[in-house]
């Protein structure tokens, strides 16, 4: 049997070796550069500004990529492994059988399996098989670990930035702006109609009593320290009112020498009226708000006789009298510096640090529209309509100005005794809240009826997602996978002018050499029951095809 040889063959299966063990060399190298920078802690250089919005996607897209790129780089070194490592044991003398056994063991980890548990019955190429099944396991190995090669990780550390910010402390006097419009305060107050529905409603920029700075993105992860004001009220009893039913008018002197008037409309049992003062001095230990309140108070009976102003509710039965009271409070506003959640804008920790007083926050109180509740005695002259601002500082202590509506409509004549007792830290806690609540509004209307809030600037102790690695199994892998190469595809033995006059060992390279070999079309033909075993035992005997570059070629059978 005779084959000449063609020279470029043997250039292509010279570039197939180079190939082979150049990508294998290569896989080696980057898993070891990445066991390097995993000791060494350079991939935390590489740092990534993520959200919640994204962190989903980022991981999903590497695993993915890393995937493929794996999945492609190892389907190529198996086709060039198998291709070299069977040419390499057709141009060696081995078992007819082991070439068999050998061929097989490339279909798959299964085949390889099951070929190197045949050894068992018929040793014919337990260390090739083994060789071939432990190659294919490496295989396997890349594919489980390559999605775990480089995750996406949160390091315990942040770095610093700086964010632009959107003050949340607004110039309700105008007197810090160049080019100031009177903000619309009836249209902000009603805003209170809204928020009163949702009493658990959180909102960017204010905490109850405090508005802060709200970061202007959202894209970075991380805790600001930024700005913030908390609205504090302190009130008192406004002593030796005098009331004047012809004239709906309260006056009280204050202790400045100066006297407020205050015109008053008769209330219902129970509720709470900001007034709107005619005259207040423009002395700063001046009030800044005035109230009347027709509940109960926590004070001793004997200062109650002192403070309190009798107003009579007539009706039809009998005139009853309802005993209302004058509060005085001053507003103050603490500068503080509060740390919030860059993304959602939320409060972490206030931390006050400065105090100054203000004269001028009260006056947004006094700026409300009527709440649509009227209350009148028989008489039809005497009585009111709370406002906006009224309802909703009613509603923060506890009082329901829409169930006392509802009674005095079926009670018209009859004002209920007052069973509500107004604590003083309630009271001025409501107030703050009131104040801090309006100013939050008028700050996000901006132009828009509004006041348009300025900018500034706060630390941000940034959050980054960075590079983990996870490595060791995946270069342990690549390492054997190299060694194997080597010696399967004989890179340092197979001489480089010899190749086999054919390529494979399959099911068609089979019958070609039953049919040119004459020792192996004997060794099988005597085979009566073609069996697995009966085959494979029929099958050890020495054979070796090798065919050089001066066209010498053999075919060697030893029985």
């Amino acid at each position: 049997m005779t084959r000449s040889t063609n020279p470029s063959e043997n250039e292509s299966g010279s570039f197939s070796a180079r190939t082979c063990y150049v990508l294998h060399g290569m896989l080696v190298m980057i898993h070891i550069v990445l066991i390097m920078s995993y000791i060494s802690r350079w991939e935390h250089h590489v740092t990534l500004s993520f959200t919640p919005t994204n962190t989903d996607f980022w991981p999903v897209v590497l695993s993915a990529s890393l995937q493929a790129f794996y999945t492609l780089y190892t389907a190529v070194l198996v086709f060039l492994t198998q291709r070299l490592a069977i040419s390499r044991a057709l141009i060696r003398r081995l078992k007819l059988t082991a070439i068999h056994d050998i061929s097989g063991a490339w279909a798959g980890l299964g085949s390889a399996l099951s070929s190197v548990w045949k050894q068992t019955g018929i040793p014919a190429s337990l260390w090739a098989t083994t060789a071939v099944t432990t190659y294919l396991v490496c295989i396997s190995v890349l594919h489980v670990t390559s999605s775990t090669l480089l995750q996406f990780q949160t390091f315990n550390f942040s770095m610093t930035t700086h964010v632009s910010t959107t003050l949340g402390w607004l110039s309700v006097s105008g007197t810090d702006a160049v080019v100031w419009t009177p903000p619309n305060w009836g249209a902000i107050t009603t805003s209170l109609l809204v928020i009163n529905q949702f009493p658990g409603l959180v909102s960017a920029g204010i905490s109850n009593n405090t508005v802060y700075d709200t970061p202007q993105t959202s894209s970075v992860v991380g805790h600001a320290t930024v700005n913030a004001t908390t609205i504090a009220s302190n009130c008192g009893l406004l002593p030796n009112v005098t009331y004047s039913r012809n004239n709906s008018t309260a006056s009280a002197p204050l202790g400045n020498g100066d006297t407020v008037f205050m015109p008053t409309s008769l209330p219902w049992t129970d509720q709470i009226q900001v007034l709107h003062p005619e005259f207040v001095a423009l002395d700063p230990s001046g009030p800044d708000v005035l109230l009347m309140v027709s509940t109960l108070l926590e004070i001793e009976p004997s200062v109650q006789k002192e403070v309190a102003v009798p107003m009579i509710w007539e009706s039809r039965l009998s005139n009853q009298s309802i005993e209302v009271y004058f509060i005085q409070c001053s507003l103050s506003n603490s500068n503080t510096t509060v740390v919030i959640d860059t993304q959602t804008s939320t409060l972490q920790n206030p931390l006050p640090t400065s105090t100054d007083w203000s004269v001028y926050i009260g006056a947004l109180l006094t700026a409300s529209g009527g709440s649509g509740y009227q209350f009148r005695d028989l008489s039809g002259f005497a009585g009111s309509e709370p406002s906006i601002v009224d309802e909703y500082i009613m509603s923060l202590v506890g009082l329901n100005l829409t169930a006392q509506y509802i009674q005095s409509a079926a009670h018209p004549n009859k004002p209920p005794v007052s069973n509500f007792t107004l604590s003083k830290d309630k009271l001025e806690a409501a107030i703050a809240q009131t104040v801090a609540q309006l100013t939050w509004m008028a700050g996000r209307m901006g132009y828009n009826g509004g006041i348009q809030p300025g900018e500034g600037m706060a630390l941000v102790d940034e959050e980054v997602i960075a590079l983990r690695l996870n490595l060791m199994f995946a270069t342990s892998a690549s390492v054997i996978m190299l060694g194997l190469a080597l010696h399967m595809t004989g890179a340092f033995y197979a001489s480089h002018d010899s190749q086999a006059p054919i390529s494979d060992a399959g099911a068609l390279q089979l019958l070609w050499l039953g049919h040119h070999s004459a020792s192996v079309h004997e060794a099988l033909q005597d085979v009566d029951d073609p069996t697995e075993d009966n085959l494979r035992r029929a099958g050890m005997i020495d054979v070796c095809f090798a065919s050089t570059t001066s066209d010498e070629e053999e075919l060697l059978t030893h029985q």
